[in-house]
């Protein structure tokens, strides 16, 4: 059996995974965003004409491809995606009111295997890029609740891991620290995707949050974070195939939640994460385990 170039991307943002039917492979279950990333310090932004180098490492395993009633479709099916990407993002050393502006981009690579009872298919490339022109980052005179909003856009690349479609995503991040050792971080946003002209394949717009909650537990090392995070995404309008909906709108549904830790400072900082699917419909299902990073960058 065939296996799409999508069938790389509905795993995770910058990897999609669709699930294949016995003849023909379709692009269900695409997001482009990569959805439980923004959970440890997501409304955190370099300062005024400074730059950050950010790295995104993911690992991801899935065992299932589920149906909308949350029940294993794809006979035999599994998937093993490795993905690195980095992100340069700048803030703006100028005044714009009470914001802050600053603008970034993202390039992922990828290598993915991905296989059915009706066959298998290894795929190695560059991802959809994601130019991010403009955000508008604010917090409070406390600077206890602070975060930033924009307009990313994911542009295909062509490549065997691309989406091959345009992808629009509004969102806001965000961090709040209620008390001098907790922080609650997230992000809230929605996409909305083009039509992928080859196979006259739409997918269907989406809502998504990602939380995250971090403890700093240890006094003798106030740099070191434990916590929980994961994500929620949540289809609301159908995909379609040649302008109709495609097995009743393929409507995708998941959750996630795991252990992560953090340690940082102002020389930079990391972070490693779990994140285990669970209720997922019309998705793949399985474990993510992220490693992610940023440096600043400074002139000589």
């Amino acid at each position: 059996m065939f296996i799409s170039k999508k069938v790389l991307m509905a795993c995770f943002g910058w990897l999609a995974l669709s699930a294949s039917g016995p003849s023909n492979a379709t692009e269900n279950g695409a997001i482009a965003y990569p959805i439980g990333v923004n959970t440890i310090m997501a409304g955190a932004m370099p300062g005024p004409g400074d730059t950050w180098l950010q790295n995104y490492t993911i690992y991801y395993a899935a065992d299932a491809f589920t149906n909308g009633q949350g029940n294993s479709a794809v006979p035999g099916f599994g998937a093993d995606v490795f993905a690195n990407a980095v992100r340069i993002f700048h803030t703006w050393d100028v005044e714009f009111g009470p914001f802050r502006l600053a603008s970034g981009i993202v390039v992922p690579f990828m290598n993915t295997d991905v296989g059915t009872v009706f066959g298998s298919q290894s795929n190695f490339g560059f991802g959809d890029i994601t130019l991010q022109p403009l955000y508008l980052g604010w917090s409070n005179a406390e600077k206890t609740f602070f975060g930033f909003s924009g307009v990313d856009v994911f542009v295909p690349t062509g490549g065997a891991t691309s989406n091959n479609f345009i992808t629009v995503n509004p969102y806001t991040t965000f961090t709040w620290m209620p008390v001098q050792k907790l922080d609650v971080s997230g992000a809230i946003g929605v996409e909305f995707h083009t039509k992928n002209d080859d196979t006259q394949y739409q997918s269907g717009a989406l809502f998504f949050v990602d939380w995250g909650v971090n403890y700093h537990a240890f006094d003798t090392i106030p740099e070191l974070t434990v916590g929980v995070g994961g994500y929620f995404v949540k289809q609301f309008t159908d995909d379609e195939l040649l302008g109709v909906a495609y097995q009743g709108g393929f409507r995708q549904q998941g959750f996630a939640i795991g252990p992560q830790i953090s340690y940082g400072g102002p020389n930079g900082a990391f972070g490693v994460k779990w994140q285990h699917e669970f209720a997922t419909e019309n998705r793949a299902e399985g474990d993510r385990f992220w490693f992610q990073f940023f440096v600043p960058l400074r002139a000589p």
